[in-house]
């Protein structure tokens, strides 16, 4: 099972590959498509990061927040 992934994993690099490279190395020349994508989609990412980040973190300073006790005297 392990070596059909590895084969099928070389096979989309190999076309991952062939889909970016210039049209006069025979390729596709889809790298401008590929780097529009990129610049739309890591602006998002790291807005999510983020979100996730600050989330995380107040979590643990809620966790870490000592706790008041309520006693009646």
């Amino acid at each position: 099972m392990g070596l059909g992934k590895i084969l099928i994993g070389l096979i989309f690099v190999i076309i991952g590959v062939w889909a970016i490279m210039p049209i006069s190395w025979n390729g596709l020349g889809l790298w401008g498509a590929f780097w529009t994508v990129i610049k739309g989609v890591v602006p998002i990412f790291l807005v999510f990061i983020g979100v996730i980040l600050v989330w995380i973190e107040a979590e643990e300073m809620k966790i870490t927040k000592p706790k008041r006790s309520r006693r009646r005297r």
